[in-house]
């Protein structure tokens, strides 16, 4: 029997168990890459601090709004939300469909239509901080998850099997279907 790895971003490496191994560094290069090197190393795992993840988050965010397509964003809480609000009320005027997962707890939210918000309030998905967008190969993105305060382990990844499972996952585990693939 293979290694259990904990939480979500353990789930999707219980289905791709050599995909754990993979490690970098020094997580400090993270943003100083660009999209053209996460894209050219595929897949690439990492530890992490949110600095280096809303840098990759940008890179992510950005490719959607270029080439006009959806964007499917976890933020664990609303206020990490509230930190990109306006960007994202620009992002829209060019991606078609945004889904941003966050516990929002009983706050109530107005979003432009095309954004849709989604609470995650109870669910493992609370610790979880994704960006995925669809890509010219399919879908591809960043996933991580808080397991200290302001510590992130997780991985960017251009393969679609894996990107699949963990939007498929997060659809499961909210009651909602994520239309990026």
């Amino acid at each position: 029997m293979g290694k259990h790895y904990e939480g979500f971003v353990g789930s999707i490496w219980d289905e791709f168990p050599q995909l754990a191994e993979w490690h970098d560094d020094d997580p400090k290069l993270l943003q100083k890459w660009s999209l053209d090197k996460f894209i050219e190393a595929g897949y690439h795992n990492f530890h992490a601090e949110r600095k280096q993840l809303y840098h990759i988050s940008k890179l992510i965010e950005n490719y959607a709004r270029d080439n006009e397509q959806p964007l499917l964003a976890t933020f664990e809480t609303i206020a990490r939300y509230k930190f990109v609000e306006n960007r994202y009320q620009k992002l829209i005027e060019k991606i078609p469909k945004i889904w941003v997962v966050a516990d929002y707890g009983k706050t109530s939210l107005t979003t432009p239509p095309k954004i849709e918000v989604i609470n995650c309030k109870d669910t493992e998905l609370v610790d979880v901080w994704s960006v995925i967008t669809r890509g010219p190969y399919g879908t591809f993105g960043l996933i991580a998850e808080e397991y200290e305060d302001g510590k992130f382990r997780g991985f960017f990844t251009l393969n679609q099997n894996v990107c699949r499972l963990a939007v498929n996952s997060m659809g499961k585990i909210l009651g909602k279907k994520f239309s990026l693939q």
